[in-house]
């Protein structure tokens, strides 16, 4: 357990390490929006900014619930509450190159708690594509053509198809067969099916819901000019969060994010393009600060688990 703990301490350094460094070497792009950005009439309203912090936390923690529901089908067995923290954990994995960190990290820890390492292998694919293809359809629904960002539509495609594909069970089942053997494991004794998939496209475009409050109550605790509505602010974030995740080299898609985030703000919502950016750099506090703040509320319950066997 001791080893188990050290390992973890050094992933979470390591991924938040990498958050520093990309910020760093990316800042000179960001640097000469600074004048821009400092004449505009910022406007601190805390009570907003609770609220987008409130919001946040409450998204994430429906993520980690939801990741917990399609891991019991799999035949995971860990305890709600440790689950949920070692989810969370895994998360700040993102913000280390390749995407792969999350998925490993996950899976590494429910094998050295003795659960099956290709269930959660298995739960973490199933969720990123329930995520970015609900997070892909609310932009749409919202935001038309906007959403697509300029980018070529043949990427767009393909990425697409792929998102899809991974959604659909008899391919999932392959991706987990292919993870457990592997990781040395035997493949789970459950499956995904599509009722499953479904009722978590549902929660999870409940949670693309609480994004979208944090993010409107963002704008409006930093901004004294109307921002974007509820529904666009939705379809902003949601719409970002897809394209910079679907950039694999980018740590946790930071800069891809925040670029789309202000360009989006400034096409459906006006804003200049000094506002655009300082709010997309603020949303990017926004969630990190979310992410830390859901880690720290969760990480007591998995420490409190004591060791269990198969």
């Amino acid at each position: 357990m001791t080893r188990l703990r050290v390992a973890a301490v050094v992933f979470l350094v390591a991924a938040l390490l990498t958050v520093g460094l990309a910020i760093t070497s990316g800042w000179e792009s960001w640097i000469t929006l600074r004048d821009e950005a400092r004449a505009f009439a910022w406007r601190l309203h805390w009570g907003w900014l609770g609220l987008a912090l409130c919001a946040g936390l409450a998204a994430l923690l429906v993520t980690a619930r939801l990741w917990v529901a399609l891991l019991r089908p799999l035949g995971g067995s860990l305890r709600t509450g440790e689950a949920m923290a070692a989810w969370m954990g895994s998360n700040l994995g993102r913000y280390l190159p390749g995407k792969i960190w999350q998925l490993t990290g996950i899976a590494a820890y429910l094998r050295a708690r003795g659960d099956s390492g290709a269930a959660a292998l298995g739960a973490s694919l199933a969720l990123q594509a329930v995520v970015l293809a609900s997070g892909a359809a609310v932009g749409l629904a919202t935001l038309g053509a906007l959403a697509l960002g300029g980018a070529e539509p043949w990427a767009l495609g393909l990425a697409g198809l792929v998102v899809l594909a991974a959604l659909h069970p008899a391919v999932l089942g392959l991706l987990v067969r292919i993870g457990a053997r592997a990781l040395g494991e035997a493949a789970p004794a459950g499956s995904l099916g599509g009722r499953d998939l479904a009722r978590a496209g549902l929660v999870a475009l409940a949670m693309w819901g609480l994004y979208g409050v944090g993010f409107w109550a963002l704008v409006r605790g930093l901004t004294p000019v109307p921002g974007p509505g509820l529904v666009t602010s939705t379809g902003v974030f949601a719409a970002a969060y897809v394209v910079g995740y679907l950039v694999l080299i980018a740590p946790g898609g930071l800069f891809v994010r925040e670029g789309a985030v202000a360009a989006l703000l400034g096409s459906v919502a006006g804003l200049p393009l000094g506002a655009a950016a300082g709010i997309a750099v603020a949303a990017r506090l926004w969630t990190t600060a979310a992410e830390l703040g859901a880690f720290g509320l969760t990480a007591p319950l998995g420490l409190r688990s004591g060791p269990r066997t198969r």
